[in-house]
């Protein structure tokens, strides 16, 4: 009977760790500044968001992104 409970606590305890480790590398990875883009404004104020990126510093230039057509935003690419 005791195996039983022994082999539970050892797989609660690896899937826990498991997660720890998942949740730890996702919050590193939304606090990256390299993950979040550097958006100029809106693209309807923005005659071209590829060459106003690449006036900023930004080599690979920009592009709009948005869910919406009327409310995209200009957002430059770092990589």
């Amino acid at each position: 009977m005791a195996k039983p409970k022994v082999a539970y606590l050892m797989v609660q305890q690896i899937l826990s760790i498991i997660c720890l480790i998942l949740i730890s590398n996702l919050g590193a990875m939304a606090m990256d500044p390299l993950n979040m883009p550097h958006c100029l404004g809106s693209c309807s104020t923005i005659e071209n968001c590829f060459h106003d990126c690449v006036a900023q510093g930004f080599p690979k230039g920009g592009t709009c992104i948005g869910i919406r057509l009327a409310h995209m935003d200009c957002c430059c690419k770092w990589s």
